[in-house]
């Protein structure tokens, strides 16, 4: 049957750090506690949840008001949870609205995938929705801000997406950025050697990076791990996930060296990225990164 639903997917964060931080039985006990709590704010707003997959959860609701609200009130129950570990309890949602297929009790169509998309774009505590589900919605209720259009993978029309601006600091911020088209268009530009790949804002495919000969950028290294990391866009910026044994190293223009493991890090500027050993010293086995500005219109 085919009925018009809005989709929410919410991730919960730093979950690798958490069952590394207090174990695997506890934070199994966490997580679960979370989702929990998920599932009855979807409740609360006339919501369904659909599944959950591992981390993930999955709702469905009639009316694209109730599915925002409901994003809203679990960003802001997630806040009120204290540290597990030292690491804040924090998920990502996306939301996407349209005609879907109700199966089984499960819901299939192009918005579940577009919906999927969305929250992939998300980083912590964000919340992302697109245009035409905010179609119908009062922003006095539900403030967001426009990130402009982006091209979406298995999509010949770029997805207009927003974001909710739930805090409540929030209040009285511009709902709409003017005449985002025009802005310049940022690109990640990543190189070692005669290799070069690039990622701009409106591609949502990551690089990746490792010793394994099915990776983008091919690093033969001993210190490297066959899918050692790789590179995302989340919005218009880019940043590297660690997925490594050893750990990745980068530096900056300012020789500031940060690592990073298991978790991820924003990309700005121009640098230096190694693959499990330390970069303070240049390597040929160095990858260099730079985030270039490119005419809109280019």
């Amino acid at each position: 049957m085919e009925a018009d639903r809005a989709i929410l997917f919410a991730d919960i964060v730093n979950s690798t750090g958490i069952t590394e931080a207090i174990g695997d039985v506890e934070s199994r006990r966490h997580f679960s506690s979370i989702l929990d709590e998920l599932g009855a704010i979807t409740a609360g707003q006339d919501g369904r949840v659909v599944k959950t997959i591992g981390d993930e959860i999955m709702c469905a609701f009639e009316a694209n008001p109730s599915a925002l609200r409901a994003a809203v009130e679990m960003q802001r129950a997630l806040t009120r949870r204290p540290a597990i570990g030292g690491i804040p309890s924090a998920v990502k949602i996306g939301v996407h609205a349209g005609p879907v297929i109700l199966e089984g009790g499960d819901v299939f169509g192009d918005v579940v995938n577009v919906a999927a998309r969305v929250i992939g774009m998300a980083a912590a505590e964000q919340l992302l929705t697109t245009g035409d589900t905010l179609q119908g919605v009062d922003p006095a209720e539900i403030q967001f801000r426009s990130l402009g259009n982006h091209q979406v993978r298995g999509r010949d029309v770029p997805l207009h997406v927003c974001e909710i601006l739930w805090r409540d600091e929030t209040d009285g911020m511009t709902a709409v950025a003017p005449n985002l088209h025009q802005l310049p268009v940022p690109e990640m530009q990543l190189a070692i050697g005669d290799s070069v790949v690039s990622m701009s804002s409106r591609t949502n495919d990551p690089i990746t990076l490792g010793r394994g000969e099915d990776s983008d950028l091919v690093v033969p290294g001993s210190s490297a791990s066959r899918a050692h990391a790789k590179v995302v866009r989340r919005g218009s910026r880019f940043y590297l996930e660690d997925h490594s044994t050893n750990g990745t190293y980068l530096v900056g223009l300012d020789g500031n060296e940060i690592f990073v493991h298991r978790d991820q890090v924003l990309l700005q500027g121009a640098g230096r990225i190694s693959l499990g050993e330390q970069a303070s010293v240049p390597s040929p086995l160095d990858i260099h990164y730079k985030v270039v500005f490119r005419d809109p219109e280019g």
